[in-house]
């Protein structure tokens, strides 16, 4: 019944959002097709960059777990998963799943798989903070900034407690034991079922060490990743010709709509990042027209395009591991002939057969 409510209530907000923002959108559209091409294709590269970096930051952690990928395997695997984030109800679970399922075939162990979308994870929130932090002073915003400082700060102590933590195996290995034991305890379970398993894996994860440079470089890269986005809303703006969007007012609408992204029960944030970025463009001086065109089109590209290469993708990959997966379960004589019924069979195609 709540499932059902919460559906209805979403279906007319949207409904209504739809309604009263709709001859703005016209005039957005239209203002689209007069975009200025060499910023739209600056944003499009800036998306496109963006999403390298966050895919390298992946890899140099990934690295320091013990694992090597290539990057081009890891850039396709961001975005597949972004795909499958931005598109399904509870996306970002199983985006986490893919991507452990993806790299555990690849060869990472399950500590190194584990650690890599963790500490990720712990990077990309951190230096969203610190972005978070420099918009609000650049706003001006003193009790606003204060708290942002507050919370950033926050999360730092938090992944210094993790890091600290996890470079003590014992100490690491009695507070997951204890949890484990509360669980087995709630599920009416053995006191020490999967007790050794989850000491040997806490074992093995106070085994990965990374460097501080490791820390370092994926840090930077998971701040590019968001600065490099940002650059992609400026540029946007200066396409349409939101001549009033400065680079202050902008950061303060992509700090609101990202913010409110994580607020959203919908799939890729779908309205409350848009009406956030077009609340804090227009509040700061924009016009609504240019400020939702600039939002659609940068909404177009960062959502629309990143989902459908991240789904190609996807396919592109279930296709070739299907095949792959045929190839192997065939004995080679039964795949031989396969092949050359394949043969036949396109050969009475092309004849009219």
């Amino acid at each position: 019944m709540w499932k059902r409510l919460s559906l209805a209530v979403l279906t007319v907000l949207l409904v209504t959002e739809i309604v009263v923002a709709a001859p703005y959108i016209q005039n957005a559209l239209s203002d689209l097709y007069r975009s200025d091409f060499g910023w739209l294709g600056v944003a499009v590269w800036a998306e496109l960059i963006s999403m390298g970096a966050f895919a390298r930051a992946q890899r140099r952690m990934l690295s320091a777990g013990g694992a090597q990928l290539r990057t081009w395997r890891m850039t396709a695997l961001t975005y597949a998963a972004s795909a499958l984030s931005m598109t399904l109800p509870g996306g970002k679970a199983l985006s986490v799943g893919y991507v452990f399922k993806r790299l555990r075939s690849w060869g990472a162990t399950v500590p190194a798989a584990g650690f890599t979308l963790v500490a990720c994870a712990l990077l990309s929130t951190l230096s969203f903070a610190v972005l978070a932090v420099v918009g609000a002073v650049v706003a001006g915003g003193g009790g606003i900034g204060s708290i942002l400082v507050l919370a950033a700060a926050a999360l730092a102590a938090v992944a210094a407690v993790v890091v600290r933590r996890r470079r003590r195996p014992d100490l690491l290995a009695r507070t997951a034991g204890r949890v484990l034991v509360r669980a087995n305890r709630l599920a009416r379970r053995s006191p020490d079922a999967g007790l050794a398993w989850l000491q040997r894996l806490a074992g093995d994860l106070a085994a990965i060490r990374p460097r501080r440079r490791d820390w370092l470089a994926a840090f930077a890269l998971a701040e590019f990743n968001w600065l490099a986005d940002l650059a992609c809303l400026l540029a946007c703006c200066k396409a349409v010709g939101a001549d009033g969007a400065s680079v202050a007012l902008v950061l303060v609408a992509y700090i609101a709509g990202m913010s409110a992204a994580s607020l959203s029960l919908l799939p890729g944030g779908i309205g409350t990042t848009d009406a956030a970025m077009i609340f804090a463009l227009t509040q700061g001086g924009d016009g609504v027209v240019s400020a939702t065109a600039a939002v659609v089109l940068f909404r177009l590209i960062s959502f629309a395009m990143v989902v459908t290469l991240g789904w190609v993708i996807w396919g592109a990959t279930w296709n070739v591991e299907r095949r792959r997966s045929v190839q192997v379960a065939l004995p080679p004589r039964d795949l031989t002939s396969l092949r050359r019924i394949s043969a036949a069979g396109r050969s009475r195609h092309d004849d009219g057969g």
